[in-house]
């Protein structure tokens, strides 16, 4: 029974937090309100009617006040409030995107500054566990592959962001499992956050449902990818998870948003113009409506997420469980292939 109230108490965060964005949406959502700004439809999009996007600020704004909270009652290191700061940072970059288009080169930028300060703060000489294996890598070694992979993972959640639902769902049960894996290595003030922020995203999921009354816009995928960063360095760098788990866990938006990129620049496309080459827009696009690509890529991710779990309880059997996880990410490409060659 103790450890039964103890889990509840730690659900109510995230149910206070899908209440409080519930309120905050049902409020806003229908008043022409110039936080939202509009998104008009053009020949690359999957919407046919101009729609707000940047429901992801009011997302951020929750996660960002119950983080506050949180670290009142677990007493934050120095170094968390810089890195939640630094996510913040992120989120203000996308909402300034969101309003005015920025130049890539000013987004690099930006995204450089505030994730290498992240990846500063959290990297300390810290052991990483590869396929049952701990190795030791001085901070000068890891810092720029570790930077370098944040921003990917940033750039890569804000390009899956382009369907009716998926990435809320995705994010729903990615942040979900996650709070769970911490919850259970005893790190109580991650697993609280990381609850919250699923909590804001479960809410904005019941208003990007299809037909989407509100997208995330870049404000929430910016700060979203920010996070997801943050929580696989924490995790592996300092409670000792399995690398290779995080890949298994963000498998789906990894492997679509890259394989995609790739299969652009070996087409001699221009890979920072708007497109509909996802898997899951090629999947849209022949004919699937957006809620069965969001059931079908989130039964996907429910297996990742249940061979990234096996992962870090067995962590010898990495290698075998990350085999398994990229054939099914390549069988899931051979049924996007099968469905376009039927129509």
């Amino acid at each position: 029974m103790i450890h039964f109230n103890n889990f509840l108490g730690f659900v109510f965060p995230l149910l206070i937090a899908f209440l409080l964005t519930l309120i905050v949406f049902k409020f806003l959502i229908d008043r022409k309100s110039v936080v939202f700004p509009r998104d008009i439809p053009n020949l690359r999009s999957l919407h046919i009617v101009p729609t707000p996007r940047g429901g992801g600020v009011i997302c951020l704004i929750v996660s960002i006040l119950g983080s506050l909270l949180i670290g009142i009652f677990y007493s934050f290191e120095w170094w968390m409030l810089g890195v939640g700061t630094c996510i913040a940072g992120l989120g203000i970059v996308g909402f300034i995107d969101d309003h005015r288009i920025l130049s890539v080169r000013k987004k690099i930028l930006a995204q450089t500054i505030l994730v290498g300060v992240i990846v500063g703060l959290i990297l300390d000489d810290r052991s990483w566990q590869l396929f049952g294996e701990f190795f030791v890598f001085p901070d000068v070694f890891v810092f720029w592959p570790a930077l370098i992979l944040m921003i990917w993972l940033v750039n890569l959640t804000n390009f899956i962001d382009g369907a009716d639902g998926l990435l809320g769902a995705h994010s729903v049960i990615i942040t979900t499992t996650l709070g769970l894996w911490f919850y259970a290595l005893d790190a109580p003030a991650l697993s609280l956050i990381t609850l919250v922020v699923s909590g804001t995203l479960l809410a904005f999921l019941r208003f990007n449902w299809s037909p989407a009354r509100i997208f995330l816009g870049d404000v929430g995928s910016l700060a979203l990818g920010g996070w997801l960063g943050v929580a696989m360095l924490i995790g592996i760098t300092r409670l000792g998870l399995p690398a290779e788990a995080f890949v298994m866990l963000y498998g789906y938006i990894v492997f679509d948003a890259s394989f995609t990129l790739i299969r652009r620049l070996s087409t001699g496309n221009n890979i920072f113009l708007a497109h509909r080459d996802h898997l899951y827009q090629r999947l849209i696009v022949r004919g699937k409506s957006h809620q069965q690509v969001v059931l079908i890529t989130g039964a996907l991710q429910l297996v990742l997420v249940v061979l990234a779990s096996f992962n870090v309880m067995l962590e010898a059997y990495g290698i075998w469980l990350l085999v398994i996880a990229t054939a099914i990410l390549g069988l899931f490409t051979l049924y996007v292939g099968s469905v376009e060659r039927r129509v």
